[in-house]
């Protein structure tokens, strides 16, 4: 019987294993990938010879399975590439946040702080005002409303208004980081 079973599986892997290589290669755009997962899954299949039986329909069966493999692949891909770009993404702005002034070190976040309250001097006096409540003490909208005396809806059109002025005006890493940043 075992005989039996490696003849079978030879006629298999010679049959289908050209065709399902060049199914793994359209899918992956890498020849020795696709070589290298094609492998894998006649090597399973070896290993559990027992799910392949006569009442399946083997052909359909076995392309399921590279291409299950071949979009599980393509997945870890995009979430490595995701990952190296966050690690990158990482360190440059590590390096980013190093700024030397006048043989000082400066924080960034500090450099930022500085250009915002420049910004926030040359904005028109409520827009300014509006900004830094919010950006540079933290206050919410209702609170910023109260403290002024003015609608929600203004409190609204005068942070649009000084967030256009900042992405004008802020360098664009400057602007990224205060953006992302929650309170300067």
């Amino acid at each position: 019987e075992w005989k039996d079973d490696l003849k079978v599986f030879e006629e298999l892997f010679r049959f289908y294993y050209p065709r399902l290589k060049k199914y793994a290669t359209g899918f992956l755009g890498n020849q020795d990938e696709a070589e290298d997962l094609v492998q894998d899954v006649f090597f399973q299949l070896w290993k559990e010879k027992k799910v392949l039986n006569k009442d399946k329909n083997i052909p359909s069966f076995v392309f399921t399975i590279v291409r299950n493999r071949c979009v599980n692949l393509l997945k870890r891909k995009v979430v490595e590439n995701k990952y190296l770009a966050s690690q990158a993404a990482a360190r440059t702005e590590e390096l980013y946040h190093i700024s030397f002034e006048k043989d000082e070190f400066v924080p960034v976040e500090e450099l930022l702080h500085r250009e915002l309250l420049k910004l926030i001097a040359e904005m028109p006096e409520k827009c300014g005002q509006v900004f830094q409540l919010k950006w540079i003490e933290g206050k919410k909208n209702r609170e910023i409303a109260e403290l002024m005396g003015i609608s929600m809806s203004m409190v609204d059109k005068h942070l649009a208004r000084g967030m256009g002025i900042a992405k004008e005006k802020l360098a664009p890493g400057m602007f990224l980081l205060f953006v992302f940043s929650k309170k300067i």
